[in-house]
């Protein structure tokens, strides 16, 4: 199993590496994908001719404000385009992707590993099944061991025959309401960490209580909170006391949505979704309370809108942008270090 076998380590699309060699790390981004399972048809009729459009200047403003309502928009799957917005991060001061695109979403292992060998970068790729959308038809007939089975492969063997090795489960998905099948595969998911060690990557519903749910859920079944990620807290909770509540449980709190600044969120539009000040703001509320240690920072980019060759700020955006207004609000260099390298590489390496 790969805890025992690559305690201290990494495992990247290339193979293992050494915990300290991750560097700055992006712990939830997706440098290929296809994410159409997410596509809304536009509501307004007048509109309709636009989702099918190639994102371009002359809609980018309306892309970027009904991001889910573009198919293009919803596809990234050129490799050199990967390899471009990459070489962005790299040059900025980046080492290491986090890529939690999972089976549904195109996957593309043999890809990852191209693009890794382009950059230079580290790539450390997920396992698992996003939200009920984006199931196989036949999620109905598998058993939870099937796909604890499925998980375990693809982290000690490889996944589908490529011998390209996933380093981590997730993204786990799940909604709300939350679906059985949801709940299966997030069983299989806590199963498959407790025999390898694997990080635990889960992608919450859009409900503010759902996060301490799903915790209280994967606790019962044994999961190791602390080697859990609780994703998109920032268009989750916004209750302070909801977001205390969860980080006292000891899961890592992932702000992933640095650099989406908007605050209509089309999956959500009951909730105003925070800026990036925002975003910093509630970070520094958590650290003042002693939680320094369980914030991952990132993008979360799957959509060209928020791509440099579409207008948007890049994988980059966090450490050109982001960090050096942290810093000005009183985040220093040991704050710094431990949200960009120290609290990835704990998350991520095995134990």
């Amino acid at each position: 199993m790969p805890g025992p076998g690559l305690a201290g380590q990494a495992q990247t699309v290339l193979g293992p590496i050494a915990g300290e060699a991750m560097g700055i790390t992006l712990p939830h981004e997706h440098l290929l994908i296809d994410f159409e399972v997410m596509f809304r048809e536009p509501a307004n009729g007048a509109e309709r001719g636009l989702a099918r459009q190639p994102v371009g200047l002359a809609n980018l403003g309306w892309v970027r404000h009904n991001f889910s309502s573009n198919l293009d928009n919803l596809q990234l799957l050129d490799e050199v385009v990967a390899r471009d917005e990459a070489l962005l991060f790299k040059h900025a001061g980046g080492q290491t992707f986090v890529d939690p695109t999972n089976r549904g979403l195109a996957r593309d292992p043999l890809a990852l590993a191209r693009v890794a060998r382009a950059t230079g970068l580290n790539i450390i790729m997920g396992s698992g099944y996003y939200v009920a959308a984006a199931h196989p038809p036949d999620m109905d007939r598998r058993s939870a061991d099937d796909i604890a089975r499925e998980l375990v492969t693809d982290l000690t063997e490889g996944v589908d025959g490529t011998g390209v090795r996933a380093g981590f489960i997730g993204e786990i998905g799940t909604t709300w309401p939350w679906t059985d099948n949801e709940k299966k595969v997030v069983r299989a998911a806590v199963a498959a960490q407790r025999e390898t060690g694997a990080a635990l990557m889960i992608h919450p519903g859009r409900h503010e209580r759902l996060p301490l749910t799903i915790v209280d859920f994967i606790r019962k079944e044994g999961a190791d909170l602390g080697r859990t990620i609780m994703c998109h807290i920032e268009r989750t909770i916004a209750d302070p006391q909801v977001l205390l509540a969860l980080a006292a449980t000891g899961v890592r709190l992932e702000y992933d949505l640095f650099g989406l600044e908007t605050s209509y969120y089309p999956y959500h539009p009951a909730f105003d979704m925070p800026n990036d000040g925002e975003g910093m703001r509630q970070i520094l509320f958590l650290i003042e309370r002693g939680y320094l240690g369980q914030i991952l920072m990132s993008h979360d980019i799957a959509y060209k809108h928020c791509l440099t060759r579409w207008g948007g700020f890049g994988y980059h955006h966090l450490l050109v942008n982001v960090i050096p207004r942290l810093r000005a609000k009183g985040a220093d260099d040991k704050i710094v270090q431990t949200l960009l390298i120290d609290n990835p590489r704990r998350a991520f390496a095995y134990a």
